[in-house]
C-alpha cells in the first residue's frame, strides 16, 4: 500500500503523486488519493490472508514515505501484530529516529532505501542531506529487526566506483547483509508533466543489464546477499 507525502524529492521518483496530489486540489486528487481508517484498511488486507499464507508474504507499507504518517502506521502495525500478519515498512529513513524505532518494534521487516552514501550527491538529487538517514540506519543496526538495504542505481548520479566502494565500506560495518540493487527505470517520467513538475532525468537511459549484474556481483564479492530488484 502506498502512503502520500514524503520529505524527499528524489529526481527519479516513480510515484510523484505521493507528494504532488495530497491537499493540492489537483483534478486527480479525488480519484487517486483515498482517506482510510485502520478498520477499513485491515478489512482490505484480510481479504488476501489466504494468499499471504500460501506465499509466505504479507503487507508492505510504502509511499511516498509511510512514516510521515507515523501515528497511523503505529496503530496499523499494532493491529497487524495482533492478527499475526507479517508487515514490512519501506522507508527512506528521512524521519525522526523515534519513528524508525517504532517501526522496528512493531514491524517484521524494514526495507531501507539508501539513495546515496555521499551527502552532496544525496542533497543535490533528493533535496536533503543524508546525515539523518545514515544515523537512523546506524540506530537500526542496534535493534532486533530484519533489515533489507535497497539501493536505487541512477546512471550518472550514484553509480560511480568511488560511491559504490564507499557504500560497501559503510554497510560492512553493520549487521545488514541483504542488499537489493534497484535498476533505474522511466515508469514515472510521464506522470510529471501531468502534475506540472519537471523531470530532471529526461534522456537518461537505464543501465544495460550487464552493468547491473556487475554492481550486484560487487556486493556479492564483498560478502553481501545481493539481488537485483526488490
Amino acid at each position: 500500500m502506498f502512503f502520500t507525502n514524503c520529505p524527499l524529492r528524489c529526481a527519479w521518483c516513480h510515484n510523484p503523486e505521493a507528494f504532488a496530489l495530497c491537499g493540492s486540489g489537483h483534478e486527480d486528487e479525488e480519484k487517486k488519493v483515498r482517506m482510510v481508517t485502520i478498520r477499513g484498511l485491515l478489512k482490505e488486507v484480510e481479504r488476501d490472508v489466504a494468499y499471504y499464507d500460501r506465499s509466505g508474504g504479507g503487507v508492505t507499507l510504502s509511499g511516498g514515505e509511510p512514516l510521515v504518517q507515523a501515528r497511523f502506521v503505529e496503530r496499523f502495525l499494532t493491529a497487524c501484530r495482533k492478527r499475526d500478519l507479517h508487515a514490512a515498512v519501506d522507508t527512506s529513513g528521512a524521519v525522526p529516529v523515534e519513528f524508525i524505532e517504532m517501526a522496528a518494534e512493531l514491524g517484521d521487516l524494514i526495507l531501507y532505501d539508501l539513495k546515496s552514501i555521499d551527502d552532496g550527491i544525496h542533497r543535490e538529487w533528493t533535496g536533503k542531506g543524508n546525515g539523518l538517514i545514515l544515523g537512523n540506519l546506524e540506530r537500526l543496526n542496534e535493534l532486533d529487526v530484519d533489515v533489507w538495504i535497497r539501493l536505487p542505481m541512477i546512471p550518472g548520479v550514484n553509480d560511480d566506483a568511488e560511491t559504490l566502494e564507499k557504500t560497501v565500506r559503510f554497510l560492512r560495518k553493520t549487521r545488514f547483509r541483504r542488499v537489493s540493487v534497484l535498476p533505474y527505470h522511466r515508469i514515472g517520467e510521464g506522470k510529471y508533466a501531468g502534475f506540472g513538475l519537471d523531470y530532471r532525468l529526461v534522456g537518461v537511459d537505464p543501465h544495460p543489464p550487464e552493468r547491473i549484474t556487475e554492481i550486484r556481483r560487487m556486493f556479492a564479492d564483498a560478502g553481501f546477499d545481493s539481488h537485483v530488484g526488490s
